[in-house]
């Protein structure tokens, strides 16, 4: 007797680009003083018909940048979905079609201060031909159909009360990895919301790399970055911390 079996990957991006799906913005910040409102736009970049669920997520940031799912908050972490409305919450595009989810922050008056994160999650959903197999495999009676089933996803970030970051450079080394000249950055995190900022890694006047528009979340407070370099560094090699959020430079550190 034939069995079938259909196993279906899931696998989540944090950036906002995948080969079935694009979107932009990277993340989405509302606020006290405006942008309670906002919108996200994804286009099915695959060549056929695709149904997508649009959720919340709540993950705890890594050290090396990955992500974990969690579902109870972090001290200092409050998670924005309880906070959030969107629709829709579910639709299906024909190919190069693509949607807009809107975004509404609801009333936090009783809410305490600090920044509030969850994560948009647009995941693609199994259509028939992932849920039923045909293949007959007559040696071993069972075939098994792999197909990955793509979603990416972002963070939606809710900014109430007055907050404020800073971050500072730890151990910074360079090695190769595959012959690929490697700067790893150690980044530490303060304050009551998250750090957004670049790397930049030189030699005198001459870039050989950055890591530009990074976030450390609150449920991180150090990060270890990795940065290709064009070449290896030599003896004046210095690395570089920018706050994004207003263009300053925190500090130079030679190594």
């Amino acid at each position: 007797m034939l069995r079938i079996m259909c196993l279906c990957l899931s696998v989540l991006w944090g950036a906002a680009a995948h080969a079935n799906i694009s979107l932009s913005p990277y993340f989405l910040e509302l606020s006290d003083m405006d942008s309670r409102t906002g919108q996200v736009r994804f286009t099915n970049t695959s060549q056929s018909t695709k149904s997508y669920n649009i959720g919340m997520v709540n993950f705890q940031q890594n050290k090396d940048g990955t992500y974990t799912n969690i579902n109870e908050a972090m001290p200092g972490n409050p998670f924005a979905n309880p906070y959030l409305e969107w629709a829709p919450h579910q639709a299906t595009l024909a190919p190069g079609q693509s949607q807009i989810v809107r975004v509404r922050r609801r009333g936090m008056a009783a809410a305490p201060d600090g920044e509030y994160v969850s994560h948009m999650l647009i995941r693609e959903l199994p259509d028939d031909a992932d849920l039923y197999g045909t293949y007959a495999d007559k040696s071993q009676g069972l075939s098994i159909n792999l197909r990955p089933l793509y979603g990416v996803s972002i963070p939606v970030m809710i900014e109430h009360g007055r907050l404020a970051s800073d971050a500072r450079l730890g151990d910074v080394r360079a090695f190769k990895r595959g012959g690929q000249p490697i700067a790893s950055v150690t980044v530490s995190r303060s304050g009551n919301r998250s750090f957004y900022g670049t790397v930049v890694v030189s030699d005198g006047r001459r870039e050989l790399g950055r890591l530009a528009k990074f976030r450390i979340f609150m449920t991180t407070p150090v990060r270890v970055l990795e940065i290709p370099l064009t070449q290896m560094p030599g003896g004046d090699a210095t690395v570089t911390l920018i706050d994004e959020n207003n263009d300053e430079t925190l500090e130079t550190k030679s190594f």
